[in-house]
């Protein structure tokens, strides 16, 4: 009876410790503010940093992986692609990559459009000539 009282009070104690350590810990966090006028250590100066997708891809082909433009356009559409060829050993299994793919296509199709691979086939080719990957 003892010993379990004294395990929640430590599992309490242990919880409150934490928890006043993250609030610390982003209290003293600065942020990436560089105007004068604005205290830099405010939560809402912070930056939004927004989660993206991932479609994995076996090989770069067609996606000029790397070019800035194409990075852009593929995070405003609100993803991002990985390479990520399927003999490497840290690598996801078949399913895992084929069911991650087909959520985040249909999030696509949903939130952007059923057209969203055209659009963006479009933007990556505009992006081929501006980089001078693709002549004519």
């Amino acid at each position: 009876m003892h010993r379990t009282i004294f395990f929640l009070a430590s599992m309490g104690v242990s919880i409150f410790c934490f928890s006043q350590k993250e609030k610390a810990v982003k209290e003293y966090l600065p942020t990436e503010n560089l105007e004068m006028r604005k205290d830099a250590n405010k939560s809402s100066n912070r930056p939004k940093r927004k989660n993206y997708s991932f479609i994995y891809v076996p090989d770069a082909n067609k996606i000029l992986y790397g070019n800035p433009c194409v990075l852009e356009a593929t995070h405003k559409m609100g993803f991002e692609y990985m390479v990520e060829p399927s003999n490497m050993n840290s690598s996801k299994t078949w399913k895992g990559k084929f069911l991650n793919n087909l959520w985040v296509k249909t999030k696509l199709v949903v939130t952007r459009s059923p057209f969203w691979k055209l659009i963006l086939n479009r933007k990556i080719k505009k992006c081929r000539k501006m980089s001078g990957d693709l002549v004519g």
